[in-house]
């Protein structure tokens, strides 16, 4: 993937993420590049669906599970603005995805950084830093914040 192409898909998942804002979600946002390079947006919709699976993670991977008739994703790449909590982790070494991309950690739910889990050779791992994201769910919070002291 060159990083005209990373940009692109990052500048579409702050998009994506700002729609979740508005539907009153967290603005987590996944980004499914399939073998094929079609790319698969989701963001979550826990509140939306009343499911507390439905994570960005999760459904970019039903997503992609349902476009390619298979419930094994190999060789595709999957990049999303949150680290991954256990659960999401878990699903997306299932899936067989072979890259994980993601922008910002998760010291307090992270599968990687709050739970170590050792990932070995079975999923490439790549942090990414792009800013955005950060003060999207920062401004998020900030707001819900405020809502509350009301």
């Amino acid at each position: 993937m060159t990083k005209a192409e990373l940009k692109q898909i990052l500048d579409t998942m702050l998009i994506e993420g700002e729609k979740a804002r508005k539907e009153g979600e967290i603005p987590i946002s996944a980004a499914l590049v399939l073998p094929s390079k079609e790319v698969i947006y989701t963001h979550n919709e826990v509140e939306k669906e009343n499911n507390p699976f439905s994570h960005a993670e999760i459904k970019a991977l039903e997503e992609g599970m349902k476009k390619t008739h298979s419930r094994y994703l190999k060789d595709s790449i999957l990049i999303v603005s949150l680290e991954p909590c256990l659960m999401c982790l878990g699903a997306i070494l299932k899936a067989g995805v072979k890259t994980l991309y993601y922008v910002l950690d998760d010291k307090r739910l992270g599968g990687i950084s709050a739970y170590h889990t050792f990932l070995g050779d079975k999923i490439e791992v790549v942090t990414l830093e792009d800013e955005r994201f950060k003060k999207q769910l920062d401004s998020f919070f900030s707001s819900l914040r405020d809502k509350e002291k009301k």
